[in-house]
């Protein structure tokens, strides 16, 4: 299957920003990894940018940002005012000393190159630090890392930086959803989100989520061998759409490794891309019998020790105000005609707290997701079905 175009102008003016000099048509086809077909199509963007101003031709056929050559000659005579010494040509590029490593979030783009995001805003760096494909080391898009700096462009107090990624703080991915592929050398599972710049790797064994486990007769204690034969081709598996485990992240150049843990369906089948989007996001989607234990315990109709302190407006017609195909009838409302002409309107919503005390485990697991997630065919709920289809 081609590799889809990196061509846009988004990521030409990226390209052109992270640039200390103006850029030939040739180093941008290079840059974005452009084929000959976009060639085209890139003469075009480029005139297209350059009528709205967004970038400025010059002589030769180069391209810059608006603005780039005078920033580098205000810095110039910045220092040159601060220092009282003799001009000197103009200096694009600074290694920091001691402030030259930053924590943050790793964005990767598709083409392999990425930013770090900050934790905390640097005050004299402009954006977001930008680390080249060769420059990405072990570490995945949304991981927590440490930058060590190198490259600083532009006048102080708005420069922008280039860096190295020095050390992996924290993984972002515990799985990865994605394609699986036998292959001749091993198996491997392709990420859906192309951020995701690694195959996993899949070893002999690890294909097989527990269903298929059962399916081919294969007991706990064979679970995980050190050694195993390769297993035929399953039809279930081939081309399937699947979760994984990751056992192993990359290191020293090697690939990531796991074991598939579910298995989503067919690519295209009704439902898969949201089972995709709740892997993805890594959302909470599944209820411990603990949980569901003390849904149901909670979940019993209102009796007489639950009026205590309460006003009881059962004997009134309150209608729900949620559409007719909600999943969650969480609010009502009641209206009357006062005596003087006017309306009492009365709102009510559900008693999340009356059902759900503090501190427990149902507590902790409403915290943990903070809210319902709703697609077009089905909610991931913050409370069990017990509680958030009748009750809550």
């Amino acid at each position: 299957m081609p590799s889809p175009s990196h061509l846009s102008p988004d990521n030409i003016l990226r390209f052109l920003q992270v640039r200390s000099d103006s850029a030939s048509t040739s180093e941008i086809v290079s840059a974005l990894h452009l084929g000959k077909a976009d060639r085209r199509h890139l003469f075009k963007m480029l005139a297209k940018l350059k009528k709205r101003r967004a970038i400025e031709e010059l002589p030769g056929g180069r391209y810059r940002l608006p603005g780039r050559k005078a920033e580098r000659e205000d810095g110039s005579q910045h220092e040159q005012r601060h220092r009282g010494s003799a001009p000197s040509a103009p200096r694009s590029t600074a290694l920091l000393a001691n402030r030259d490593e930053i924590k943050g979030r790793l964005v990767l783009h598709h083409d392999g190159y990425g930013f770090v995001v900050p934790d905390t805003p640097v005050p004299h760096l402009d954006g977001d630090v930008f680390i080249p494909r060769d420059a990405i080391e072990d570490a995945m898009h949304g991981d927590h890392v440490v930058a060590k700096l190198q490259r600083l462009r532009g006048f102080s107090g708005a420069q922008r930086a280039e860096g190295r990624i020095i050390r992996v703080l924290g993984r972002a991915h515990p799985s990865v959803v994605g394609l699986f592929r036998y292959g001749q050398r091993g198996n491997v599972v392709l990420p859906y989100d192309v951020r995701m710049q690694h195959e996993i790797e899949i070893p002999p064994g690890e294909e097989l989520p527990p269903a298929l486990r059962k399916k081919l007769g294969l007991e706990d204690s064979q679970e995980r061998p050190a050694k195993i034969k390769r297993h035929p081709r399953l039809p279930e598996l081939d081309g399937a759409v699947v979760n994984v485990e990751l056992l192993r992240y990359p290191r020293g150049g090697a690939a990531p490794t796991g074991r598939v843990i579910e298995i989503l369906g067919r690519p295209g089948e009704l439902g898969v891309d949201t089972e995709i989007i709740i892997r993805k996001h890594h959302l909470p989607h599944a209820f411990s019998a603990e949980d569901l234990e003390e849904a149901e315990r909670r979940a019993k109709p209102v009796h007489q020790g639950d009026l205590e302190g309460r006003e009881d407006f059962r004997h009134l017609p309150i209608v729900t105000i949620d559409g007719e195909t909600a999943r969650d009838f969480d609010d009502a409302v009641y209206v009357e005609r006062r005596a003087d002409g006017g309306w009492h309107l009365q709102v009510h919503i559900a008693d999340v707290a009356h059902y759900v005390r503090t501190a427990t485990a149902l507590d902790q697991e409403a915290r943990l997701r903070g809210t319902s997630v709703y697609f077009p065919d089905r909610a991931v709920p913050m409370l069990p079905e017990a509680l958030s289809n009748g009750l809550c």
